[in-house]
């Protein structure tokens, strides 16, 4: 079975994957996964396994009834945001360099591509020039950023001002070169598209 593009799958109604996971052990706080699958129609592997994850890191403990009920319980609640975690337990690093990236454009107001690169880059996260140029350039083109002074080879990196703040979800950049905004469900760009 081919994956559907996320921005396809962000336009249906019934949650999916392990957001939708998340969101109804939050809700629930006590569950079983046959309780999660039932009420979001999400694949019983996929909850099963995201389960199995957030027991390995802390986040879902097995309930006192465990034995009799195959119950779960939340211990720690992180917020909306799934925790992206692997299956021993520990974090995903893979895309914290634009969640950096976006959260440092929102703080700043106006940067060059080498301010986003230091500001973005953290004792586990490592953002190069060229990573934030590529970025840079992608968001100018979904036009989230406007160039304030152009760049000149070898002498200085374009100025860019942040203009298109839609929320704390970093714009995707998917591999077909098209920008996908998770905060407002949308493409914002796509090749070919007018600029």
């Amino acid at each position: 079975m081919t994956r559907k593009p996320i921005d396809q799958l962000e336009a249906q109604a019934k949650p999916h994957g392990q957001d939708g996971v998340w969101a109804e052990i939050r809700r629930m706080n006590i569950f079983t996964a046959a309780e999660i699958h039932e009420k979001t129609e999400i694949h019983k592997k996929t909850v099963v396994d995201y389960i199995k994850r957030l027991v390995a890191g802390g986040y879902v403990v097995e309930h006192t009834s465990f034995e009799a009920t195959n119950r779960y319980a939340l211990k720690r609640d992180t917020g909306i945001h799934a925790p992206r975690i692997r299956p021993d337990g520990s974090p995903v690093r893979q895309g914290n360099g634009t969640k950096n990236m976006w959260r440092s454009m929102r703080m700043m107001g106006q940067f060059t591509p080498r301010d986003i690169a230091v500001h973005s880059t953290t004792d586990s996260v490592s953002v190069s020039d060229d990573t934030a140029k590529k970025y840079c350039s992608m968001l100018l083109k979904a036009k989230y950023l406007r160039v304030v002074q152009k760049a000149v080879p070898g002498q200085r990196q374009a100025t860019y001002k942040f203009i298109r703040n839609t929320g704390p979800k970093p714009p995707q950049i998917q591999r077909v070169k098209q920008v996908y905004d998770p905060n407002i469900n949308e493409v914002t760009f796509y090749p070919g598209a007018a600029t």
